[in-house]
């Protein structure tokens, strides 16, 4: 099990900021409107929707990147509240949202159904949920395959198999029933100094990494591993100088 408050989240928040403003741009929120950011981690898209005017709440299941939303929105003097909770049992009564917003956040609920059942629950009728999803292709959905493919064979879990990214799919959970469930597709540039850079700073900082890394290194399959990701980063690079690739996602 992945606690999403170790390492520093931190780093992989800024990098997804972009998708955080394009989440709420889509979701078109209106001044005044209560809006619940759901797996928000470090705040990112729920102080962009208190920035344009809305009543946020945010909530996410590790304490601490719950502390650090709330000393982002104190020094921003952000309306916006933050909440330890889980996704798949929301501390809010029916009807309580005008929008939900969800950074590849939800997507990691082990209960699909459940979460956009809870989702559903806490909205307005007629309210909108934007969340995004990874599309299942790109270097670092390869990269993240895998090391995915490795921790499968060393007897740790499976990657989340729902289709996400599929609106067919989300509207055909019992939950969504009566929902009408839209896509778009856009990408996030990812970048850093080399591929090498990139690898090491997930290794040393993200969570899914802390997680998984001691059972590849008790199976001695690390190395083998890590060196199969980052050539897959190397192969897919979009800039000789640096590091660059473009993720998909809907």
């Amino acid at each position: 099990m992945v606690d999403w408050g170790a390492g520093e989240y931190e780093r992989t928040a800024a990098e997804l900021e972009p998708t955080a403003r394009e989440v709420v741009a889509r979701a078109a929120i209106a001044p005044g409107e209560r809006v619940l950011d759901v797996a928000c981690g470090t705040g990112n898209a729920a102080l962009i929707a208190a920035a344009a005017g809305a009543r946020v709440t945010g909530l996410d299941a590790a304490p601490r990147l719950v502390e650090v939303a709330r000393e982002r929105a104190a020094a921003a003097g952000a309306d916006a509240d933050f909440v330890v909770g889980d996704a798949l049992d929301l501390p809010f009564g029916d009807g309580s949202f005008d929008a939900v917003v969800s950074v590849f956040g939800v997507i990691f609920a082990p209960d699909p159904d459940r979460a956009v059942g809870e989702i559903v629950r806490v909205l307005k009728p007629g309210g909108c949920a934007v969340l995004s999803a990874w599309m299942q292709e790109g270097a670092v959905h390869r990269m993240v395959g895998v090391l995915g493919r490795g921790l499968a064979a060393a007897g740790g879990p499976s990657r989340p198999s729902f289709a996400w990214h599929e609106p067919g799919a989300v509207a055909g959970l019992p939950a969504a029933r009566g929902v009408t469930v839209d896509a778009a597709d856009a990408s996030l540039p990812i970048a850093a100094d080399s591929p090498e850079a990139y690898f090491a700073a997930a290794e040393e900082h993200h969570p899914m990494s802390l997680a998984g890394r001691p059972l590849l290194e008790r199976a001695g399959t690390y190395a083998a591993l890590r060196e199969e990701a980052i050539g897959v980063l190397r192969e897919s690079n979009e800039d000789p100088g640096r590091f660059r690739v473009t993720s998909p996602y809907r």
